[in-house]
């Protein structure tokens, strides 16, 4: 079969989406696994990585400067995505942004642009029309043809994008494992695995700073349980998660209590004191470059000040209170980031989370009920 290098024209497409990335995020930082300076994606493959938001988009076109070597890629896509009007449907503008949005909708650029670099719209369960075809007994046959085409498309000589969670994850953390690396495997028996953990830290910045940590290419045996091959996928990605200043302080927060003052500079020593037993203990787990500086005070300010726009802390001369509404649970976790932004950054860490619960009880817990 004919490998489906990427052309010039393909290659200056996906560096324009990436051009994306100062408007959408503070700043981008990015880590390997094992030392290693990029993504081995020896065809056939497929990569596989965390969904989060519309934001993945940008992303995925940084994470594809990567792949070793390039190639061009089969990426489903939401299926509304390449239909008339997405952006006003999907945003709801208004005012001028409206007409904005309405000028590049008419020219059709973004479904024009995303079928070019290897888009294919694929439904999602109970969105799109799914509804109507499971009405009709044709979503079974939709979803086959669906893979069917996947398949096709790398046999073809293309590697694959997959998004394995299938839905944006909404609590901080993974969302179930669909089963689709199973089934690519049983149809490509040559088919070999990579994978990428995106991380936002959205408390830290004005906007959201993204963390990409790539990891090591891998096999899956189809002879294995699905539940294997899925749990597999799920260890994968939850432990490429990076800590962030956001996430390691959102642990600390809700490790305090209710009403527990601090000042900020026993808050800078916690941190400092987790950053180093997590160095030491989980050498593996990439750090922001933030936590490996000496001074992250600003951006610690700029963290307890959205808190406290949220309600979730009170800020004292010095320092802050920790307040009750920071430890309620919502009774859904659907859009957690809005509901509490802090347990949703401290979900990111779930992979993690014995770990430095061990830490915190031998280390920690001990000099914060002295405070």
């Amino acid at each position: 079969m004919k490998i489906k290098h990427h052309t010039i024209a393909y290659d200056v497409l996906i560096r324009f989406v990436s051009f994306a990335k100062g408007i959408t995020f503070h700043s981008v930082e990015e880590n390997f696994t094992e030392g290693l300076k990029e993504l081995e994606t020896p065809y056939p493959s497929a990569i596989l990585g965390n969904h989060v938001s519309e934001a993945d988009i940008v992303a995925l076109s940084l994470v594809y400067r990567r792949l070793n070597p390039k190639i061009k890629m089969i990426i489903p896509t939401r299926e509304d995505i390449l239909k008339p009007g997405f952006l006003n449907k999907e945003f709801r503008a208004k005012g001028i942004l409206k007409w904005v949005f309405g000028i590049i909708d008419g020219s059709r650029l973004i479904p024009i642009l995303m079928r070019y670099i290897g888009c294919v719209p694929v439904k999602r369960p109970f969105r799109d029309n799914s509804r109507e075809l499971i009405k009709k007994g044709e979503l079974r046959d939709q979803v086959d043809a669906e893979w069917t085409n996947l398949v096709t498309n790398i046999k073809r000589g293309k590697n694959l994008f997959m998004f394995p969670e299938g839905t944006y994850n909404q609590d901080g953390f993974l969302n179930q494992i669909k089963k689709g690396a199973y089934y690519l495997k049983t149809k490509i028996d040559t088919l070999h695995f990579n994978c990428f953990t995106l991380t936002y830290d959205s408390l830290s910045y004005k906007k959201s700073k993204l963390y990409i940590k790539y990891g090591k290419a891998f096999q899956l045996d189809p002879e294995k349980p699905v539940d294997t091959i899925t749990g597999i996928v799920k260890s994968k990605l939850g432990e490429n998660y990076t800590i962030t200043l956001g996430n390691l302080t959102s642990f600390i927060l809700l490790k305090l209590g209710k009403e527990t003052q601090l000042k900020m500079e026993k808050l800078v020593n916690i941190i400092n004191t987790l950053k180093e037993q997590i160095q030491f203990k989980l050498p593996q787990v990439s750090l922001a470059s933030e936590l490996t500086q000496s001074n992250f005070q600003t951006q610690l300010e700029t963290l307890l000040q959205k808190l406290k726009i949220a309600k979730l802390v009170e800020l004292t001369e010095g320092g802050f209170k920790t307040l009750e509404e920071l430890y309620q649970i919502p009774k859904s976790l659907h859009n957690l980031k809005k509901s509490n932004i802090v347990l949703y950054h401290r979900n990111q860490l779930t992979a993690h989370l014995e770990q430095l619960e061990e830490i915190w009880n031998s280390r920690i817990q001990n000099e914060v009920q002295h405070f």
